[in-house]
């Protein structure tokens, strides 16, 4: 055979080979994205099961995710104590917090937080993207189901930033019911003029493009989105809920309710404050642009028989050392102060104590 023919012949065999090599890639990287998309989101089963009994069916026909500590003896207590996260509506950045402030108790009385619909497993809800209204629409349906299991409930609601917002409007729902109010960070009026506000607004304005930004990171691999979020959010308490996170439908979400955060927050509803002063705690930090000194001084000087508190603590305090050590040691002690009414306001400064 002509030497000639042999090398075609070599070429034509490596040539294959590299076909080959390329096809199969190509067929396993399709197979691979398929099942992911066919499991609506690499690990999403095993999530949605071990989460399973963490979702609350709701009356307006969606589901709930939420975290629950239960009271030592679920008869004995009336007391129902909601927390209303900030953005994003994660209750998994809560739970420390949660668990200090059920530990201080006693374990006496059973806490919740609550997720913001489509922020925390967004497939329960087909991946859909709600509004604020809407946040405030679920935790009315919740609350009102609680109620009609048990009318005699004692509420305690705990918003942190915009949950503080949706919190006074679970006030105004069911002002009979709701004993007493822990603000913390409150982010309830004009929050689009504040410097944080005025500095993502840009990002919020494009919220659908910004979110599909987020689409590749959803795609990674498991293991890999782990190391990132490692490097990101460094307390492995909250790896879980920032690996949740990783989702463009979740970044939505996060982003379409902060547009509407800037749009629909205006004015505090005064009538409403003022009349219920006497049941809410102002933890304010000292330095907040969602918050800022303008602000803070507008409340208090409003509401003079409110508690008001100041912490050296970030927005995000549950990120900082001891923060939401600091955090629930505040609300447990209004908790249970009891001579609201014949106490003058109280107004102080609180640092956190050094990381042991």
């Amino acid at each position: 055979m002509p030497s000639s023919s042999l090398a075609y012949i070599r070429t034509a065999a490596a040539e294959d080979v590299r076909v080959a090599i390329v096809l199969g890639t190509s067929l396993l990287l399709a197979m691979w994205f398929l099942a992911r998309r066919l499991s609506k989101g690499g690990g999403v089963g095993r999530v949605f099961l071990s989460d399973l009994a963490r979702v609350e069916c709701l009356s307006t026909d969606r589901l709930m995710h939420k975290v629950v500590l239960p009271a030592r003896q679920p008869n004995a207590s009336k007391r129902l104590v909601l927390l209303v996260p900030g953005n994003p509506g994660v209750p998994g950045f809560y739970e420390p917090f949660m668990q200090r402030l059920h530990a201080l108790g006693g374990r006496d009385c059973e806490i919740v937080g609550l997720s913001h619909t489509g922020h925390s497993l967004p497939w329960i809800n087909d991946n859909a993207a709600f509004d604020l209204e809407t946040q405030v629409v679920d935790k009315v349906a919740y609350i009102r189901k609680r109620i009609e299991k048990d009318p005699t409930v004692s509420l305690v609601l705990i918003g942190h930033s915009i949950g503080c917002h949706i919190a006074l409007r679970l006030l105004d729902q069911f002002p009979t019911h709701v004993e007493k109010l822990v603000l913390i960070q409150p982010a309830v009026m004009h929050i689009r003029d504040t410097p944080r506000g005025q500095q993502m607004m840009p990002l919020f304005v494009h919220h659908q493009w910004v979110a599909y930004l987020a689409w590749p990171i959803a795609q990674l691999p498991t293991l890999v989105k782990k190391v990132l979020v490692a490097l990101a959010v460094p307390p492995p308490e909250f790896h879980k809920a920032a690996l949740g996170m990783c989702d463009h439908v979740v970044v939505l979400n996060c982003l379409k309710m902060a547009w509407h955060e800037m749009h629909e927050l205006k004015d505090i509803n005064h009538a409403l404050v003022a009349d219920h002063q006497h049941k809410i705690q102002f933890v304010f930090s000292r330095h907040d642009g969602w918050c800022p000194p303008a602000h803070v001084e507008l409340l208090r000087r409003r509401y003079v028989h409110a508690n008001h508190v100041v912490v050296s603590l970030p927005h995000a305090f549950m990120m900082a050392a001891n923060g939401s050590d600091v955090m629930a040691d505040l609300a447990h002690a209004w908790l249970n102060e009891t001579q609201l009414a014949a106490k003058p306001p109280v107004d102080h400064v609180v640092a956190p104590p050094p990381r042991a």
